[in-house]
């Protein structure tokens, strides 16, 4: 079975060459059997026809559903110290995946032992083109639960991500939809078409930085959030904002790239389905206020306009997300244009900030433990590579921060980092004792 490559797709797939792998990682304690580690992967890859798909080149590419994939690889490797997941993460990252051949999806298992007994991580990799994140947390959830009961049914799923089988037929068949859609279409090639496209600029050194906010107070800013009545993720963008302006300077731009969940908009997406549309909007943050000048109550304020301006663009997003996807749609003309584009300019905004939420998966497994679940990681093929992405289990908010040297130096993201931090638990526990920011930085 085969059909054409989705633009929504095509933006994750790029092409034959480029590398564009997400990571998720998570730890767990206690014997898990290799056997049914290698059942689970067959179960997982028989339950996703995503797993089972292969890519020919055109244009667009073909999604090609093979009858006798290959199966998943396990890969096993040697438990040397607490760090090692991170090393084995970097090489699952930057390790291409051969496209023309299923499944774009591995498993590392990184075994060994400590003082309280045995202990590893699961780094499940995947090409970007058939995962978002919240698919690699299903397909962690799936596999931990056929490793404690093999004999449970995960079901099966038919659909093959076509487009009629995201979009109603009520919408495919809507002139006025398309009509709409078209006219967008037409004005965004336009656009492009005028522009002169411009060579490429090699990206620098790809790193990551890995940490979690302690239980404590991970409670208190979600507390105190709730209190001023924003979320998680407003308080966040606004603190890593404020970062970036105090060490960029009159380069920050005071803009966030924040991804949208599509999925809660298209109703055929079941909610374990693998699926890699990641569309998302760019909200601006009052500048107004030199950082140093953000009090606390400045802070919150900020908080509740940024969440108020993404209601506005989220809600924006729900109410077109069928015209959304028809007009990307007749756009496959330029796309050599646009990823010339992401490739030769940096972004016209400071970071991508993401929050996955709180991961639902059990913690406790017959003669095992999932002691905690990392934010996935990815690697990007585009000229900026610079994204902040959280994720909470047990209590703890775990953060990654990927970037590469061509966009920011690794002192650079260390002091980002920092700051942001700092502000989070200023701001949560003791506002009115909140030290200035130019002192933390």
């Amino acid at each position: 079975m085969k059909r054409k490559m989705m633009l929504c797709e095509r933006v994750m797939y790029v092409d034959r060459d480029s590398t564009f792998t997400i990571v998720q990682a998570a730890r767990v304690r206690g014997a898990l059997d290799e056997r049914r580690l290698r059942d689970a992967l067959d179960r997982v890859q028989r339950k996703h026809p995503m797993l089972r798909c292969s890519v020919e080149d055109g244009d667009p590419p073909t999604m090609v559903l093979e009858d006798a994939p290959q199966p998943i690889p396990l890969r096993i490797t040697e438990r040397i110290d607490d760090e090692e997941w991170q090393r084995q993460s970097h090489i699952e990252r930057e390790t291409r995946f051969d496209t023309t051949r299923a499944p774009l999806m591995r498993l590392t298992w990184v075994r060994g032992r400590d003082a309280q007994g045995e202990v590893g991580e699961l780094l499940l990799a995947c090409h970007h083109v058939i995962c978002d994140g919240m698919s690699m947390l299903t397909l962690l959830r799936e596999i931990l639960a056929l490793c404690a009961d093999p004999a449970l049914d995960i079901g099966t799923h038919t659909g093959f991500n076509a487009l009629e089988d995201i979009l109603p037929a009520q919408a495919l068949s809507d002139r006025r939809v398309r009509r709409s859609a078209a006219w967008k279409a037409l004005a965004f090639r336009l656009f492009f078409s005028l522009r002169r496209r411009r060579k490429p600029v090699p990206q620098g050194e790809f790193f990551v930085l890995h940490w979690k906010l302690s239980r404590e107070d991970t409670a208190a800013l979600a507390a105190r959030a709730k209190a001023e009545g924003v979320t998680v993720f407003a308080a966040m963008s606004v603190a890593f904002s404020l970062a970036f302006r105090t060490v960029k300077g009159a380069a920050a731009t005071g803009k966030i790239f924040s991804p949208v969940d599509i999925r809660k908009f298209l109703t055929l997406i079941r909610p374990d389905q693998l699926f890699a549309a990641a569309p998302g909007t760019i909200v601006p943050l009052d500048t107004e206020l030199a950082p140093e000048n953000v009090d606390d109550a400045a802070f919150w304020e900020q908080a509740r306009v940024f969440k108020g301006r993404l209601n506005q663009k989220v809600e924006r997003i729900s109410r077109n997300v069928h015209e959304y996807f028809i007009g990307l749609e007749m756009m496959h003309s330029i796309f050599g244009q646009f990823v010339a584009e992401r490739r030769s300019d940096l972004d016209k905004f400071d970071t991508t900030i993401s929050n996955i939420g709180r991961i639902d998966i059990p913690q406790d497994y017959p003669g095992f433990r999932l002691e905690t679940v990392y934010s996935p990681t990815a690697r990007l093929p585009w000229r900026s590579t610079t994204a902040i992405l959280s994720s909470g289990y047990a209590g703890e908010l775990d953060f990654v921060f990927t970037c590469d040297t061509e966009s920011l130096s690794r002192a650079q993201v260390e002091r980002i980092r920092e700051i942001a931090m700092r502000l989070l638990r200023e701001r949560s526990h003791a506002p009115a004792a909140a030290l200035p920011l130019r002192e933390a930085a």
